[in-house]
């Protein structure tokens, strides 16, 4: 069952992707759990540029706008944020929606599944479409230049005493050195038409507590970013800052106002989060499909 933990072994795949910065991936399961290792050629600077979206494919014209954005950005990975094929995430609607568009980026993508996806049994669908992307794995761990990146699936169980946290959590600590970026479908914070994902708050506070510094999401066909905080909602220097980023394609939600704790938003147009990863800081710019930057900001890694 692809929902369920997985056991201790070894597996290891070794692949080349021919994505725009080159890659070599190898994937393993080990005990520390299901790992997907992406070693990226860095720039000069020693950043990585990572390009992020969900909520992409109801049809091929609905991302063909984000998808020629994304290539004229050159990202060494693309992060797919879940619901990457309407409606129901099966093989043929991802043969069809998906891969005419975002599809050309899938040897750099690292993607994870939103609830659409579940609306195959299994999420077959996206499983056999993405395959050894993500080595059949509901969730895993890869590299990014001197970042530790973390595709999580609360899909299933991410909760308190599920198999996910605990891989999560010993991962975490397995990489004390490097900061974290997670990235899941459904967000913690959020004010528009679908509501906050509270069961992502354990998965919050083990981020928190090892060098957690941003969490990605889409569900929401909005942009959104907020402010540094804990996993109740409090402002906190420590604390991690999330994006909502569901303008990959699909029609825009209604935003909420008076959002506590967001600092930007805006749902008139698709776009792209453009985030360079440094060793020691990071930056990060919302481009919308005419070229257009919306948001853009920094922080320290």
């Amino acid at each position: 069952m692809r929902g369920a933990s997985l056991g201790a072994g070894l597996l290891a795949v070794a692949l080349v992707a021919t994505g725009c910065a080159g890659a070599d991936i190898e994937t393993k399961e080990d005990a520390a759990g299901p790992q997907v290792s992406l070693s990226i050629e860095a720039a000069a600077s020693g950043a990585v540029t990572v390009v992020a979206a969900g909520d992409i494919g109801k049809s091929p014209a609905a991302g063909e706008r984000t998808a020629g954005l994304v290539e004229s950005l050159r990202p060494d990975a693309v992060l797919a944020l879940g619901d990457n094929a309407y409606e129901r995430g099966s093989l043929a609607e991802y043969r069809a929606n998906y891969r005419p568009t975002w599809g050309r980026f899938k040897n750099i993508t690292r993607p994870v599944p939103g609830n659409h996806e579940y609306g195959t049994p299994e999420a077959d669908g996206y499983f056999d479409y993405f395959g050894r992307r993500v080595a059949g794995k509901p969730y895993y761990a890869w590299n990014a230049g001197a970042w530790r990146m973390y595709a999580l699936n609360c899909e299933i169980d991410c909760g308190t005493g599920s198999a996910q946290l605990a891989w999560l959590k010993r991962n975490l600590a397995r990489h004390p050195d490097r900061p974290a970026l997670a990235y899941l479908h459904r967000p913690r914070y959020t004010c528009s038409k679908h509501d906050p994902m509270v069961e992502v708050s354990p998965v919050w506070k083990a981020l928190q507590r090892a060098r957690g510094r941003l969490v990605l999401s889409g569900h929401n066909h909005v942009y959104e970013r907020f402010a540094k905080q804990n996993a109740n909602g409090r402002r906190a220097k420590g604390g991690l800052r999330q994006f909502v980023v569901g303008t990959g394609g699909a029609e825009p939600y209604e935003l909420t106002a008076g959002c506590s704790n967001r600092q930007a938003s805006t749902n008139d147009a698709n776009g792209v989060l453009v985030l360079e990863l440094g060793p020691n800081r990071y930056r990060w710019k919302f481009v919308d499909v005419d070229g257009r930057v919306r948001d853009r900001g920094r922080g320290r890694a």
